[in-house]
């Protein structure tokens, strides 16, 4: 009889991260998991600060602040929550200075809008991206779908990826898709996912749960995996959300992540926010337009509700 242990052949990977990864990941690894309604801003946030934006009209880059340039609402149960701690900071049971830490899911430093259906639009990133940079760095928008068709078919979603992942026009993205149709990276939510179940069932991600979590959601593109006996690719995403995947990180299948952008199964809409230095912006333009990829906001059913300006002039 053998002593040798039987081993499984190896495995050869290739991860293409986005440039910028360490600066990103530094504006990010200290924040927690996202409070209701804000996972744009929060996306947005990272981002900004990951390319040296911290402040601008002498207001700190924050989720708040960006939430409020986003035009974010909340949803009623959010406001009511919001509206009790400040009157315990205005009755003197929280010092004002504790208020964020005492109530770190429900407090809020702006006033936001209140909406039957909260969060963040597509809009409002994309005009709180110019204005919280001082159009330094903008925010181009490609719906996945244009007049009633797909325009993020599998080859188009590759080409963006691919222009992402090599550097060009100094992009970084965020995703804006349906939840339900990504694997459930999480707990008991995720029971069967971890990194060795996902390289031996690569090619069978069905084995995985999906997140049963019909909502619309942001999250940010850190890099793609592939595998060299396999035409299956994995996204590594970024989420707003820490205690999905491996503090914050975790891997989808690629296609899966295009199928939530697409939404075909919701009244929604998703896609791309392309966030680039503002000069960049014309040679992006063009690349997106030989690949007969039309550039716009979408619906994901989410409003844009500014009530105030945290980045006008007067820093008001």
């Amino acid at each position: 009889m053998s002593a040798t242990v039987p081993l499984y052949p190896g495995t050869e990977l290739s991860l293409s991260l986005v440039p910028g990864f360490p600066a990103m990941h530094d504006a990010y690894r200290g924040r927690r998991d996202q409070r209701d309604m804000v996972c744009g801003a929060y996306v947005l946030t990272y981002l900004l600060r990951g390319y040296g934006v911290t402040e601008q009209a002498g207001t700190p880059v924050t989720v708040d602040s960006v939430a409020a340039a986003a035009g974010t609402a909340l949803e009623e149960h959010n406001a009511d929550r919001l509206a009790a701690a400040r009157a315990a900071v205005e009755e003197g049971d929280v010092p004002p200075g504790r208020a964020r830490t005492w109530h770190p899911h429900d407090w809020f430093e702006y006033d936001l809008a209140v909406a039957e259906e909260g969060g963040t639009s597509s809009e409002g990133f994309v005009r709180a991206c110019e204005t919280a940079s001082g159009a330094r760095l903008v925010a181009v928008p490609v719906p996945a779908t244009r007049g009633g068709g797909v325009q993020l078919t599998p080859a188009a979603f590759d080409t963006v990826l691919s222009a992402a992942t090599e550097g060009r026009f100094g992009l970084q993205v965020a995703l804006n898709y349906n939840l339900s149709h990504t694997l459930a990276p999480a707990g008991i939510l995720g029971h069967k996912y971890d990194p060795v179940a996902l390289l031996t069932r690569w090619d069978d991600p069905a084995y995985f749960r999906r997140l049963d979590w019909d909502v619309g959601h942001f999250t940010g593109l850190v890099g793609r995996l592939s595998r060299a006996d396999s035409d299956r690719r994995y996204l590594l995403i970024r989420d707003s959300y820490r205690t999905f995947g491996w503090d914050g990180y975790h891997l989808q299948p690629e296609g899966y992540v295009r199928e939530g952008l697409v939404r075909a199964e919701d009244d929604r809409d998703g896609g791309l926010l392309l966030v680039l230095p503002a000069d960049e912006r014309s040679a992006l333009e063009s690349f997106l337009a030989e690949q007969e990829l039309v550039t716009g906001t979408w619906d994901n059913g989410s409003p844009y509700r500014p009530v105030t300006d945290p980045f006008g002039s007067d820093g008001d």
